[in-house]
Parts: structure tokens; C-alpha cells; sequence
């Protein structure tokens, strides 16, 4: 036999073994407790995938688990309802004719980038000084300049005296062909070559890629910068989108007319290079409410054309603008499949473009948009309400409306 306190330690071993089978026991019965219950469906339209876009409306998700058949099936029957609510409501207009309303984040294209960072220094965030970068546009075409600067503050805002060491632009490897560069760039607080204030804690630069030899170029620039704070070092940087030749040009003719009861804005372009384009322009009226966001995507031919930019009438109808109306800040580019850029920018009309001739609002028509493809998309929600309706008579015994 062994000693008392082998047997000692043999029988805790025994206690614990038995301990952990008991839970591992428990663990392995069915839950006597209900789950929860889901959250209930989002009720913005956003939160509805739009036709032809990449996440297209879904039926075949997983239901949530209910704590009964008849609560699962009402659930769902909500869920199919609110859907075809949020569809039919978002499919007055036409995608390409939107409310402004919808696109806050796109109104204003001309609106500086800036963000705002710890200062890294190696592996290290220094948590009371922050790196302010700021960029007046991230995609840049033929010979058109970008503003960058850059701000060292504290964590109050103030203004820190932080030290460019070095900073240059070259091409991105990622890119391919032959890396270009690094070309160097030069940041200053002398309020001029783009600094507005002289010494204010702002360092600023100009860079034009074509005066670097970049007209060829299609793809992403980086401006890597070493900036110095004491003896902390960062190396933060911006990128930038540059097309050196652009694919088309905006003549910035535009000639306007009422089709079917909206309003058509057709917007000349010259095509350099064919293939399918995506164009944006905003639409405010004569006391600067921003109105509608407009979309068109096409294939286009080489030599001179045009592209069509509508406002839909029953949006004007609608929103009651005052007319005339403004279309401002037109942007286009050509898209690529499965390659990286993707696109291939046109220079952009900033500022009106075109000022209309003023209607009555009458002579807009008040239908709602229509098309094969919202009907399409009507049906099968129509199907998903009829289908969860009889989920729920199953469940309850009881027909639905």
C-alpha cells in the first residue's frame, strides 16, 4: 500500500475527474432557457440592398431562432412586410435620379480630406501628439495640382513644432511595370506655393506629377514623409490617384429638354479611349438647396457625344426646389474590370456647369419611376409576404390579411 499522503492525493485526483465529468455533463444537456429574441428589421430604406447593386436583396438567410414557430413566423412575416415597404418606397425614383438627401457624403466633392493620427514613432503611438494630413483631393489628372500639409498638435489642438526631415513621391509598387521616383517634395510655413498662413504650425506642399515626368502614368502615387518631434520620428503619408492621360473630356456644353415628363441635362463629352463610363453630377436650386444626385453608366464610342443626366420629374415634384436649377461639380471615369486602379478619371467640372430655363412645376410629370427591373424585385418581395403570411396561418391557425 501507499503512503497516506500518496492516498491522499490519489483520492483529490479521483474528486476532481469526477467533478469535471459532472460539468462536462451538464454542459452537454439541451438549454432549458429560452434565447432571445432578434432585434427587429431596420427601418431605413438604406438598410435595403438597391437593384443592381453589389449586395442585391437576399431570401436565402438563416430565419433567427424564436422562442416558438408562431413567434419565428411573425417575426418573419414583419420582416418580408417591412422589406416591400422600404422597396417601394425607395423605387419612386429611378437609381440614377436620387434625392440629395440620400448622398450627404458625396455633395461637397471638392472638400478637403483630412485626417488626424498619433504620432507613430517605430512601434510606439505617442498618445499626447497627433499628426494632423490634410489633401485638397485624392485623384489628380493630366496637369492638375494637389495641396498636401501637415500639422503636429498636442492633444488641445496646439500647434507642436515638428521637423520634415524628408518627403518624397514615388509610384506604387503594387502598380506594376517599372517603379518611378522617388521624386522629393517640398514642405513649408513661408505662406506661399500653396501655405496660407506663414508660420502657424502648417507645412504645406504642391505636387504636380506631370512636371515630374509622370504624364504616362496611370496609377497610385505615395508621398512618404519623415517628420521629427524631438527625438521622436513618424513616417506618415499620402496617396494619391493620378491619370496622366485622361480617357474623355467634358466639352461642358449641356443641352436640356423635358422627356417623358423629367428633366434631361445631356452633357457633351469628348471619348478618347472607349469603353464603360460612370458619371456624377449634383443638381441645387436657385437658393442652394441641394436638390438630387444624379448618376448615369454607359458604354461610349470614340469621338464626341453625350451623356444623359436626369432629373426625375416626380423628384422635382416633390422636393419643390426653386427653380431655375443649378447642375454643379460633374465628375466621370472609365472602369476597368478585374485590374487595380479600376479607373481612369476625367478632369472634373467644378463649380456650376449649367444654369436651366425655368419651368412650372406641372410641367414635370408626377408618376412614380417604373421599369422591368422594379417590377421584377416587387414580385419576389410580394412572394417573401405571401410565403412568411402562410408561415403564420400554419402556425396559428388564424389567416392573415
Amino acid at each position: 500500500m501507499g503512503s497516506p499522503a500518496r492516498r491522499s492525493a490519489g483520492a483529490v485526483t479521483l474528486l476532481g475527474l469526477l467533478v469535471l465529468l459532472g460539468v462536462a455533463y451538464v454542459a452537454r444537456r439541451p438549454s432549458d432557457v429560452a434565447p432571445f429574441a432578434p432585434q427587429p428589421a431596420p427601418s431605413s430604406p438604406r438598410a435595403l440592398a438597391l437593384p443592381g447593386s453589389p449586395a442585391a436583396p437576399a431570401h436565402d438567410t438563416a430565419p433567427p431562432v424564436m422562442a416558438s414557430d408562431s413567434e419565428g413566423a411573425l417575426a418573419r412575416l414583419r420582416e418580408a412586410q417591412l422589406r416591400l415597404a422600404n422597396y417601394r418606397a425607395f423605387a419612386q425614383y429611378p437609381p440614377g435620379s436620387r434625392p440629395a438627401a440620400e448622398h450627404p457624403d458625396q455633395l461637397n466633392p471638392r472638400a478637403s480630406v483630412v485626417r488626424t493620427l498619433p504620432l507613430v514613432a517605430g512601434a510606439r503611438a505617442h498618445d499626447e501628439v497627433n499628426v494632423q494630413l490634410g489633401q485638397d483631393r485624392r485623384e489628380l489628372v493630366g496637369d492638375e495640382i494637389a495641396r498636401l500639409w501637415i500639422r503636429c498638435e498636442d492633444s488641445l489642438g496646439k500647434p507642436l513644432p515638428c521637423v520634415v526631415d524628408n518627403a518624397e513621391i514615388k509610384s506604387d509598387p503594387g502598380t506594376g511595370g517599372a517603379p518611378l521616383g522617388p521624386f522629393p517634395v517640398t514642405f513649408s510655413d513661408e505662406g506661399r506655393d500653396g501655405d496660407e498662413r506663414a508660420q502657424d504650425g502648417t507645412k504645406t506642399a504642391l505636387v504636380q506629377p506631370m512636371a515630374l515626368g509622370l504624364s504616362r502614368y496611370h496609377g497610385m502615387l505615395r508621398v512618404q514623409i519623415r517628420v521629427r518631434l524631438g527625438r521622436d520620428l513618424g513616417t506618415p503619408f499620402f496617396d494619391l490617384l493620378y491619370t496622366g492621360s485622361p480617357p474623355a473630356r467634358f466639352t461642358g456644353r449641356v443641352r436640356e429638354s423635358i422627356v417623358d415628363g423629367s428633366l434631361q441635362l445631356a452633357l457633351g463629352i469628348q471619348v478618347i479611349r472607349a469603353g464603360r463610363y460612370f458619371v456624377v453630377g449634383r443638381v441645387d436650386d436657385t437658393q442652394g438647396k441641394a436638390v438630387a444626385y444624379l448618376e448615369w453608366s454607359g458604354e461610349l464610342a470614340l469621338g464626341e457625344g453625350s451623356v444623359p443626366l436626369d432629373v426625375f420629374g416626380k423628384l422635382i415634384r416633390d422636393q419643390r426646389p426653386t427653380l431655375p436649377l443649378f447642375l454643379r461639380d460633374v465628375e466621370g471615369y472609365l472602369f476597368f474590370e478585374d485590374t487595380t486602379p479600376d479607373r481612369a478619371h476625367m478632369p472634373r467640372l467644378a463649380g456650376v456647369v449649367h444654369k436651366t430655363a425655368v419651368y412650372s412645376l406641372s410641367e414635370f410629370s408626377s408618376a412614380e419611376w417604373d421599369s422591368e427591373q422594379k417590377r421584377r424585385y416587387l414580385d419576389e418581395f410580394e412572394k417573401d409576404v405571401q410565403k412568411a403570411s402562410g408561415e403564420v396561418a400554419s402556425a396559428t391557425g388564424t389567416a392573415q390579411p
